[in-house]
């Protein structure tokens, strides 16, 4: 099972003189369970390419498949909406969509509009307060306005969790956050990944690639130019520049050293892997100057 997108193209305007091509042929399977990392300069294609996951735009031409259904297709409507419900899409400050008198009826609201009964609602509300981390007994009856920037972001996201997705879409998940509401949330997300979530995140990043992406996509101009593992893509920072990006701030500090002549490997991204690379490369060259 997975999420497809074959040969996508959209079009702004299409026919129009301003017409402009924000997708172009664009061929990718998001395996279930894996964590996807989607990155590019401002205006690459990476909004648009997600927001035709779960059916929000539809492609120009090409199809997208939730699960072996082309969510697209007219002659499978209720196929259709039950797989792009799989699909949970959270946009950058998702906090401005609260809109519920408390928390408790704002995470609820997309599973009672589902139909399903009060006692599945308050379960589903509890489970997602539950995942991200938020007391149910001392925040249900508070209103979400009232909360902290970062609390205001875990109740919007538990508010798409709550619809039990099966993929979880994220764009810029952190921005806005401080390092402690940053780190924090991305430590949620690992969990969520470990208990079997997938995970497709778009980030500007690299670090936050480096360490929770398990592949990832490098886009320029709607067109996925780059593909692999972070190991991958990093060992390839020329190109990365050239496409308005950079590598995570330890990969550029082991380049800079290895530029500096010392012999270090420059695929780590964990600090303390770093460290003690560093160490050793220290010891080794210090051996062969006593040599």
């Amino acid at each position: 099972m997975s999420l497809e997108m074959n040969h996508v193209y959209y079009t702004y305007q299409e026919g129009s003189p301003a017409e402009s091509h924000a997708l172009q042929d664009i061929c990718l399977n998001i395996n279930e369970g894996e964590f996807l990392g989607i990155v590019g300069h401002t205006g690459s294609g990476k909004s648009t390419l997600i927001q035709h996951l779960n059916g929000l735009l539809k492609p120009s031409k090409g199809e997208v498949l939730i699960d072996d259904i082309d969510i697209n297709r007219k002659d499978a409507k209720a196929q259709r909406k039950e797989r792009r419900m799989r699909v949970g899409l959270v946009f950058q400050y998702p906090e401005y969509q609260l809109f519920e008198e408390t928390v408790e009826l704002d995470i609820g609201f997309g599973p009672r509009s589902m139909g399903l009964s009060e006692a599945e609602v308050t379960s589903r509300v509890q489970e997602a307060m539950a995942l991200m981390q938020l007391d149910y007994n001392a925040l249900r009856k508070q209103s979400p306005f009232d909360l902290s920037g970062g609390q205001k972001r875990k109740v919007a996201i538990a508010g798409v969790l709550a619809m039990k997705p099966k993929y979880l879409v994220l764009d810029e998940p952190t921005a806005g956050l401080d390092p402690m509401g940053r780190e924090e949330f991305l430590e949620l997300l690992g969990q969520l990944h470990q208990q079997g979530m997938t995970i497709i995140m778009v980030s500007h990043s690299m670090d936050d690639m480096a360490r929770y992406a398990q592949r990832m996509i490098v886009m320029d101009h709607g067109k996925i130019q780059l593909e692999g593992t972070p190991r991958e893509i990093f060992a390839q920072p020329v190109k990365l520049r050239e496409l308005g990006l950079d590598v995570p701030t330890l990969t550029k500090l082991l380049l800079e050293l290895k530029q500096r002549g010392l012999d270090v490997r420059t695929d780590l991204f964990e600090p303390q892997a770093v460290k003690a690379e560093i160490m050793r490369a220290l010891k080794a060259g210090k051996e062969q100057v006593t040599c």
